[in-house]
């Protein structure tokens, strides 16, 4: 079978397997997010993600990109039964991603025990039990990530995307039972999150090596350490960046807008994530296939670009098209009063489909060496949209930090299309 074809059936099969599991995993987290709207204030509803934003950024950071890098370190050894170099990197990234969390720890546990930023002294804030969860997150991002580079795309994601927050649901339910009718405290939602993060990134870890990917034997001279971190700290860098930009208005709200108005920002922006969902689903299917093409030469590869790019169109519009027309009945599950972020959920709606456009041209640039240039666009639509917070949210609240969001996504979009035609990456 030509290469083409075999590519084109891959996308074909994988895209809707993963499009199906993003939309069941889209329903089950935000089932999830309702049940936890319902049972906490809108402010404490607010503290949780907050939480789980840091959770979520920090499970990435102390990787150093490893799990960024992965299809493009492993793909090759696995398709070539390579498996213990491929724990050699796996227990590479391990080993410094639980280093580093020790001094994340220790760092969040001091500010915490000081009440920094809090003006509680009895109380702290969500983010100093929900650093526990970062290792465990940490390594089953890079669990995911080895499953991914075999081209098992569902058994790598269904996991996170379903799993997790199906289980977290459940555990809110026995909790909610427990409890019978008195207040659920947002510490116990967060253990509630980390329980189902340790389950699923332990049966995660018995699935691969049920398949017998990694063999745990040594293979020392194919451990180097120095040419991973140099291939994944951009690709790290990158993807902090945007992270942080999806993220910043939360931070930013908490700071300088109302109170409630955080937890309804984060129901807009938990609906608009679908959306997300999608996008780096399709990204992690079309990762394993990039270093192969681009080995192939350069027509091999300019071939799985275009039928990726129509896949991810074809995917992403029609699913911003559900988003905008059924913003009121979606946000309504969460309370008669999140109805007000409506506008919220539009602007963000807008702002994900313009980057998923850009998408697949950050891989391309990130697989030809042009990673830096990410890097530098992502962190200057960071500032920008840290300077447009500063200027709108204090007039104009949530809206404000979803228009800036808006418009330095746009930007940054724009720049990734420039910079890959200008560098013919």
């Amino acid at each position: 079978m030509p290469a083409s074809e075999s590519t084109a059936s891959y996308l074909r099969r994988g895209g809707l397997a993963l499009i199906a599991v993003g939309l069941a995993g889209f329903f089950a987290d935000y089932l999830f997010n309702v049940g936890l709207a319902r049972v906490l204030p809108p402010h404490e509803y607010g503290d949780f993600r907050v939480a789980a934003a840091f959770a979520a950024f920090f499970g990435v950071a102390v990787l150093l990109g490893g799990d960024r890098a992965a299809p493009k370190a492993l793909a090759g050894p696995l398709e070539r039964g390579e498996t213990a170099r491929a724990w050699e990197y796996l227990r590479f990234y391990f080993e410094l991603a639980l280093g580093l969390w020790l001094v994340l720890a220790a760092l969040t546990w001091t500010a915490s025990y000081l009440h920094v930023g809090h003006v509680d002294p009895k109380d702290h804030h969500a983010i100093a039990w929900v650093v526990l969860i970062v290792p465990f997150s940490a390594a089953g991002a890079l669990v995911s990530r080895a499953l991914q580079s075999a081209k098992r795309p569902v058994l790598a994601s269904w996991p996170w995307r379903i799993g997790v927050p199906l289980l977290s649901l459940v555990l809110l339910a026995v909790l909610a039972w427990i409890r019978q009718g008195r207040r659920i405290l947002v510490q116990e939602a967060v253990l509630v999150a980390m329980a189902s993060v340790v389950v699923v990134t332990a049966a995660q870890w018995w699935l691969l090596r049920r398949l017998d990917l990694p063999t745990l034997g040594r293979d020392p001279a194919s451990r180097t350490p120095r040419l991973w971190v140099t291939a994944s700290m951009p690709m790290m860098g990158a993807f902090l960046v945007m992270l942080a930009l999806n993220q910043s208005d939360l931070y930013f709200l908490e700071l300088l807008g109302e109170e409630h108005e955080v937890g309804h920002y984060a129901a807009a922006a938990t609906s608009a994530h679908f959306l997300l969902i999608v996008q780096t689903a399709l990204v992690g299917l079309v990762a394993p296939l990039t270093q192969p093409a681009l080995e192939r030469g350069r027509e091999a590869f300019e071939s799985t670009f275009r039928q990726s790019q129509r896949l991810m169109l074809s995917a992403v519009v029609p699913v911003a098209a559900v988003l905008w027309l059924g913003a009121t009945p979606i946000l309504g599950l969460f309370g008669p009063s999140f109805v007000n972020a409506v506008p919220v959920l539009d602007l963000l709606t807008a702002s994900n489909l313009a980057w998923a456009v850009a998408a697949l041209s950050v891989l391309r640039l990130q697989y030809t060496g042009h990673g830096p240039w990410i890097i530098f666009i992502a962190f200057a639509a960071l500032v920008a949209d840290s300077l447009g917070n500063l200027l709108l949210i204090p007039t104009y609240g949530m809206q404000g930090a979803a228009a800036s969001t808006l418009a330095t996504t746009i930007l940054a979009a724009a720049a990734v299309l420039a910079a890959r035609r200008r560098l013919g990456a």
